[in-house]
């Protein structure tokens, strides 16, 4: 079986010349399909006597997967020339290159080519898009024309389509030629031998304008089924009988645009320059393939992951990031634009917290355990003929809920970004109590998880938040805590207990287990309290600050005794609340006190070498100070989420410090410095036969005890005076726990 693609600009007239040549080799007694590749679905008209038949695409869009027939795609035309047009989406929706793959691949289903000598696609001369440089893959066409005029943008499109198949057989030889479709342009003759010459190829044949098209048109017939003896049809004749004898197949060599401009336009062709105005000339260079994206990304440039800023590799998907966070909004239900297996993932990945949480600690978190998450279930269909019609129904039931929710946040996957559906066009849906708000992640495609949480956090804060909300004394939001940190919660009640102390109360904590009219009155409050002064942290402060002008209490939540104690007094100097303060940190310190002198007593003298992710290290060096311990060395490892290791603390200006630390340096280090303690985010004793090895956490316990609740684990440790075997975690596991 010999498999034909033809190629050419959109209006070049490849369905007129494939529905000719279809017929011509039909007179040669050979069985022939052809196969219409193009959304309008006019490729067989010719062939059908101008019946317009059913399109893959709209029979699968129609029929169920069960009840699928090879009949009720395949029609059968003049000469019983087999005909299938694939169809496409209506303008503007879907993505009518995928709509070829799916039409293809039903095709494969049926083994339909099997029963034809010849297989002829006509194909809409779109290179760029995947699906439609299907039929120049080499599992499909073994022999590619390309069909021309003598107008410069016929020849360009002609040379990108070159580029295209050189990008899949690069010096392999599948291109018989081209096929010349006079327009009776001026000097076109000049122009095709120039280009033909240049790219190494031959002129297949040169089809002349001919009022017999014209006539067979009205007939809606083929020149050989018209007059068989006519001119024009001993034309298409000689193009079968030359297919029909294997013709010399060449390679792809395409012209870059500077060498086809002056193959073209200049004088060495013989030819005044043609009148297209360089804006127009501009314009077909941005289809070529190596264009720089048109579309930018939906979020701010200001508000970048480090990932997507440094065009490092991903870490994790956006579309997961966005819904890790909106579902925080407890009262809203959140819409995953997405296939079913995309919005599982996801379900999976925030109800994992919940679950662990639940059977570790038997506590309930509602928003990770039960996630209000209703996906679309974009299917097949929805990727080819656009999914917008499935959100909207899927919102309009939302809105029939009871309770209703107070409001519905939609989250686009890379599906949906990919074939282009607008999901802010579902705005128009909202009730005036039930607000629709759109956040446009499209998977991976606008970058990781984290520059999805960030997308998240501006985009609901954007669309919620009343800047014009009356303010209300002795209140505070609290903005970025650790969602998916085992502590979080814990955390809050520190917090929380220490502002009620204090007679302050918090009004929203963004977003983690917080409520929509909170974050609607997020203005209200006077002062905003960073969980986490990271990365992302410095990001969401920026983005308050310029979006409404709130003010920021400067230090994160405080871990370790000083630093609670300096942000227990600056929040009580803002509020006026200095005396409540200062009673928290007197019972603090007496309490920090006793406990610190009894370690002393055991960890004077001791080594500590670190090992971690965490930027922020004073609440342990600290307290490691105050025990004192000798810091042998810090190494700082590259955290997607942070960057820039800092300290306050004068002691440690001489401990040697790396960043960007190289984790295999890990044993010869221990080696060298002989810590007495490793402090590490991963469990591992490698290397740590005098040493003991332990973890300290990514988001460490709040308070005045958070460095010393570590430290008394090592002096009990120290202070057992264990030897043998004990210290080598990895061997008792292998012993008792066999892989």
């Amino acid at each position: 079986m010999k498999e034909i693609a033809i190629y050419g600009k959109g209006g070049i007239g490849k369905s007129t010349l494939s529905a000719n040549i279809s017929a011509a080799l039909s007179m040669y007694g050979k069985k022939i399909l052809q196969i219409g590749c193009d959304p309008k679905h006019d490729s067989t008209r010719l062939l059908m006597s101008g019946k317009r038949i059913t399109t893959v695409l709209d029979y699968i869009k129609c029929s169920s997967p069960l009840d699928y027939k090879a009949s009720d795609i395949l029609f059968h035309g003049f000469n019983q020339i087999g005909c299938i047009e694939a169809g496409g989406p209506k303008p503007g929706v879907g993505c009518a290159g995928r709509g070829i793959i799916t039409a293809f691949e039903l095709l494969d289903k049926f083994h339909i080519k099997d029963n034809y000598d010849i297989v002829l696609y006509d194909v809409l001369g779109d290179v760029v898009c995947g699906g439609f440089a299907v039929p120049i893959r080499r599992e499909y066409a073994d022999t590619i024309f390309l069909v021309t005029s003598g107008e410069y943008m016929s020849i360009y499109a002609a040379n990108n389509i070159l580029r295209g198949i050189q990008n899949y057989d690069g010096d392999k030889c599948r291109v018989a030629g081209i096929l010349y479709n006079c327009r009776n342009v001026k000097h076109e003759d000049q122009r095709i031998h120039a280009f033909a010459s240049s790219v190494n190829l031959p002129i297949f044949a040169k089809i002349p304008r001919d009022d017999t098209f014209a006539r067979a048109e009205k007939k809606n017939s083929t020149v050989t089924e018209l007059d068989n003896n006519s001119t024009l049809s001993r034309v298409f004749s000689r193009i079968a009988e030359k297919i029909l004898a294997e013709p010399i197949l060449y390679p792809a060599c395409p012209l870059t645009d500077e060498e086809l401009e002056d193959v073209i336009l200049n004088e060495k062709t013989g030819t005044p320059s043609v009148s297209v105005s360089a804006a127009a000339v501009q314009a077909v260079s941005e289809t070529d393939t190596d264009r720089s994206p048109v579309s930018q990304p939906q979020y701010d440039s200001g508000y970048l992951s480090k990932n997507v800023l440094r065009d490092e590799p991903l870490h994790g998907c956006a579309f997961n990031g966005a819904m890790t966070m909106s579902i925080h909004l407890q009262d809203v239900v959140i819409l995953a634009h997405s296939p079913k297996s995309c919005t599982y993932l996801s379900y999976q990945s925030i109800s994992s917290s919940g679950r662990r949480r639940l059977f570790e600690r038997g506590t309930l978190l509602p928003s990770s355990l039960s996630p209000n998450i209703i996906s679309t279930d974009m299917s097949e269909d929805d990727m080819v003929f656009g999914g917008m019609e499935k959100l909207t129904d899927t919102v309009k039931a939302i809105l029939k809920q009871t309770p209703k929710p107070r409001a519905i946040v939609i989250i686009s996957s890379c599906p949906a970004g990919i074939i282009g559906d607008d999901i802010d066009m579902a705005k128009a849906l909202a009730k005036p109590d039930i607000p629709v708000i759109t956040v446009k992640t499209d998977g991976n495609l606008s970058g990781d998880y984290l520059q999805g949480m960030l997308m998240c956090y501006t985009e609901l804060a954007k669309q919620i938040i009343d800047p014009d909300v009356p303010p209300a004394s002795d209140t505070v939001n609290i903005v970025f805590e650790k969602v998916v940190a085992k502590n979080t919660e814990n955390n809050f009640e520190i917090i929380r207990g220490y502002l009620d102390k204090m007679g302050i109360r918090v009004n929203c904590r963004f977003l983690c287990n917080t409520y929509y009219d909170a974050l609607k009155g997020f203005c209200s409050a006077s002062l905003n309290l960073l969980a986490y002064k990271d990365y992302t942290g410095k990001i969401l402060k920026d983005f308050f600050t310029k979006e409404y002008g709130s003010v920021f209490y400067e230090d994160p939540f405080p871990v370790g005794f000083m630093e609670t104690v300096n942000w227990l007094r600056g929040i009580g100097k803002f509020f006026k609340k200095e005396e409540a303060a200062e009673k928290i940190i007197s019972a603090g310190r007496d309490d920090y006190e006793k406990r610190i002198a009894a370690v002393k007593k055991i960890l004077k003298g001791k080594k500590l070498m670190v090992i971690t992710y965490n930027h922020q290290l004073d609440w342990i060096l600290r307290t490691a100070l105050d025990a004192g311990m000798e810091i042998a060395k810090l190494c700082i490892l590259n955290f997607s989420q942070d960057e820039g290791f800092s300290s306050r603390l004068p002691e440690i200006a001489d401990v040697p410090l790396e960043e960007d630390y190289d984790r295999q340096k890990r044993i010869g280090d221990i080696q060298y410095y002989r810590p007495d303690i490793l402090l590490s985010n991963y469990e591992s004793s490698a290397g740590c036969e005098n040493c003991i090895a332990d973890t300290i956490p990514m988001c460490p316990d709040i308070g005045f005890f958070s460095g010393l609740i570590l430290a008394e684990r090592w002096a009990g440790l120290f202070n057992m005076n264990l030897e043998g075997a004990w210290k080598n975690d990895q061997s008792l596991f292998n012993k008792y726990y066999p892989r």
